[in-house]
């Protein structure tokens, strides 16, 4: 499997293009003079772990995770390939559910149950059985929420440019045990924060929102004239059918986007790596409050005022950091950093400190993401060399230790290595 996230539809700027590795690079290289079923059709052994959608089970899944193609795969063949949602009991054991695929897709899961989509229908798998619901979108997905009080799910997904080339569009999908509803919202919504019942997305593409950006000071850049502000806006629920705008951001060139960040009491907070309107490099943590549209935002700095990156950690890993919706509490956000790392930023300082070492680093040869809950920091980590069993370990959130690990054999050399682990998602209070 290899892990390289795929982009917009659109042409990306270069800070965030995303390239493939030259490890991955040549193990897919490998891969296409190999016979066909050893690449890209599952085995038989994977074949015995594929259970029908009419006996799908929660059962005792202690966390799941979503396999897609590689878009970067470089084979068109990748385009006709399934996905895999992955159900992963304690003892490393799994089943798996086909789907007709989704790109860098999204999952969610709440009382209710997991949630899940592919490119057709939208699915909700419970202790009792799945259910889905015809729903055709786009297949590229941008993020999954789980609604307050089991209400249902809403995810957002990438359509792309309009055909006049005059905005650009992302679809937002409301799914509860009865349907699915499906509507467009102008703009490009990389990052996504549900504060409450609402969902906020931030846009690095405005679309036809950008023209009304010139009414508000500082929002051009006086480097690049072709780059954006950030745009905040509602999402859900619709207002009169459309998005709502909130708010702009003087934040350029913005290279790092995690698709889920916190939200507490009306106030998104994220780490943001991006250049102002003179074209100076910032690597900060934000706080946008969407009721009033205002944000304050802070320098990363280590225990001595430093920036971050002269002392605690290389640069280049920044873009590699994983936190997600829960990340945030007690005033402070945590999250892995690519050296496997957990680290802590006081939101209000901006102060960062290592708390513990995961051993579950990122890079060239691998790839990790974590979940956060209350009590737990869950970790996953694949490794693209067609063999290592991909590595799941939860830690205690207060104390740092390590409480159980898992390995989930045969992934790889069952399905090839055009499949990404993509997503991850843990039980409720996990």
């Amino acid at each position: 499997m290899c892990g390289a996230a795929c982009r917009a539809q659109a042409a990306p700027s270069a800070r965030e293009d995303s390239t493939v590795p030259l490890p991955r690079l040549a193990a897919l290289a490998a891969c296409a003079v190999l016979a066909l079923t050893a690449c890209t059709t599952p085995d038989g052994a994977t074949k015995a772990h594929i259970v029908k959608p009419a006996e799908a089970k929660l059962g005792d899944t202690v966390l799941a995770f979503y396999l897609s193609p590689d878009s970067e795969a470089g084979t068109s063949k990748v385009e006709n390939l399934p996905a895999y949602l992955v159900l992963v009991q304690a003892d490393g054991s799994k089943k798996l559910i086909e789907t007709s695929g989704m790109r860098e897709p999204h999952i969610a899961w709440s009382g209710r149950g997991l949630f899940f989509s592919d490119d057709t229908r939208d699915y909700i798998l419970g202790k009792d059985g799945l259910v889905s619901f015809e729903n055709k979108k786009s297949s590229l997905q941008q993020s999954a929420f789980a609604l307050p009080d089991d209400k249902g799910f809403v995810a957002v997904y990438n359509e792309g440019f309009s055909e006049s080339d005059s905005g650009y569009t992302n679809q937002v999908a409301v799914t509860t045990s009865a349907s699915s509803q499906l509507y467009q919202v102008e703009g490009n919504y990389y990052m996504n924060a549900l504060c409450g019942g609402v969902l906020n997305g931030i846009a690095t593409q405005a679309g036809t929102h950008l023209p009304a950006s010139a009414d508000v000071p500082g929002m051009r850049s006086k480097v690049d004239t072709a780059a954006e502000p950030e745009l905040l806006s509602q999402l859900y629920p619709a207002t009169e059918g459309r998005e709502k705008v909130l708010a702009w951001r003087a934040a350029f060139d913005a290279g790092d986007h995690n698709r889920h960040v916190p939200c507490h009491n009306g106030v998104v907070t994220f780490l943001s790596d991006y250049a102002d309107a003179d074209g100076k490099p910032h690597m900060t943590i934000v706080s946008w409050d969407t009721r009033t549209g205002a944000y304050t935002e802070r320098p990363l700095v280590d225990a001595q005022r430093r920036p971050i990156t002269e002392e605690l950690f290389d640069p280049e890993t920044f873009s590699q950091k994983s936190y997600d919706a829960r990340a945030a509490r007690d005033g402070r956000l945590e999250w892995l950093a690519g050296d496997g790392r957990i680290m802590s930023t006081d939101i209000a300082s901006g102060l960062t400190e290592p708390r513990f070492d995961t051993g579950l680093a990122s890079g060239i040869n691998s790839s990790s993401q974590a979940a956060f809950t209350e009590q737990s920091i869950h970790l996953i980590q694949e490794t693209f060399d067609g063999k290592t069993p991909v590595k799941i370990k939860r830690f205690d959130r207060a104390t740092g230790d390590l409480v159980t690990e898992i390995a989930v054999s045969g992934l790889a050399e069952q399905l090839g290595l055009e499949f990404n682990l993509r997503s991850i998602a843990v039980p409720p209070g996990a």
